[in-house]
């Protein structure tokens, strides 16, 4: 009968190349780790533990905490941890409040104060203020309306009106030294700047005293047709225009009635009695 070692013995292969079964594997430890154990006649094989995993662990966790006591440290003395890492993003930027259009020097209260001095037709409120603010309404346009006393006829947006359509307060100022602003509304006096009537135009329909007898579309139209201001002149030297409206103007001029005829006809006291379409009928039969 065998004796308890030898059954181990034959029990456990020889994977060491050692044919011999009664000699024990000769095992090489010093790469670290712990011998074999025996335990009830067996031999129990203890792995190595190595601690590499572990050590790097431990340096990838001090590393990211350093990161992120340092980014702390930045965003507590609000110096942009984000963007001193070079990582961009909207959650670090800041929205800019605009205290007051571009188009004004001036801040809120104190445009109230200055509108709030004006006499306009209608005192505006704040929240029209405001409006005018939003709209760039600059103080000193206002100002320059109220000397042409133009303001005192005029709400707020009628204002908003003349400067979004870019009436220059110059020419407002000319209307008023013609004395044609008393016969205009703001209306008229954006759709004569709208449609180019220039000031030097205006000065002359008011030397021939004509503008008192034309509403702005007449105005504009005589200047749409390119009606010459000597045209004009020459049917006033002769008594003419009183007897035109300014259709029979532009008639006259659109179909090519000349200023010679037209003095022709004065010098022979012919004009009084006749209708644009008689000159015009009489010219072209000429």
């Amino acid at each position: 009968m065998s004796s308890q070692k030898d059954k181990h013995s034959n029990r456990i292969k020889n994977h060491l190349h050692n044919n011999d079964a009664q000699q024990n594997p000769e095992i090489d430890f010093g790469s670290g780790g712990e011998g074999p154990q025996e335990e009830d006649g067996f031999l129990n094989y203890v792995r190595p533990e190595f601690n590499d995993t572990k050590k790097g662990t431990l340096k990838r966790d001090t590393i990211v905490l350093g990161v992120f006591l340092v980014i702390f440290f930045l965003w507590f003395n609000d110096w942009k941890p984000l963007e001193t890492l070079g990582i961009a993003g909207n959650s670090g930027q800041v929205t800019e409040v605009v205290q007051n259009p571009s188009g004004l020097s001036v801040g809120i209260l104190e445009y109230i104060d200055d509108v709030d001095a004006f006499d306009f037709d209608e005192t505006p409120d704040q929240n029209q203020i405001m409006a005018l603010y939003q709209n760039e309404v600059p103080v000193e346009y206002m100002r320059e309306l109220e000397r042409a006393d133009f303001l005192e006829e005029l709400n707020y947006s009628a204002l908003i009106g003349l400067h979004a359509n870019g009436v220059p307060a110059e020419y407002i100022r000319t209307l008023q030294r013609i004395d044609y602003l008393d016969e205009l509304d703001y209306v008229g006096v954006i759709g004569l700047y709208s449609n180019g009537v220039t000031g030097e135009y205006l000065r002359g329909l008011s030397r021939v005293d004509l503008l008192e007898n034309l509403d702005y579309p007449g105005v504009v139209g005589l200047y749409a047709n390119e009606v010459p201001l000597g045209y004009l002149r020459t049917l006033s030297r002769y008594d003419y225009l009183e007897e035109l409206d300014y259709s029979g103007i532009i008639a006259l001029h659109a179909n090519g009635v000349t200023e010679d005829f037209i003095s022709e006809l004065g010098r022979r006291d012919m004009l009084e009695n006749m209708n644009p379409s008689e000159v015009i009928n009489l010219y072209q039969n000429n």
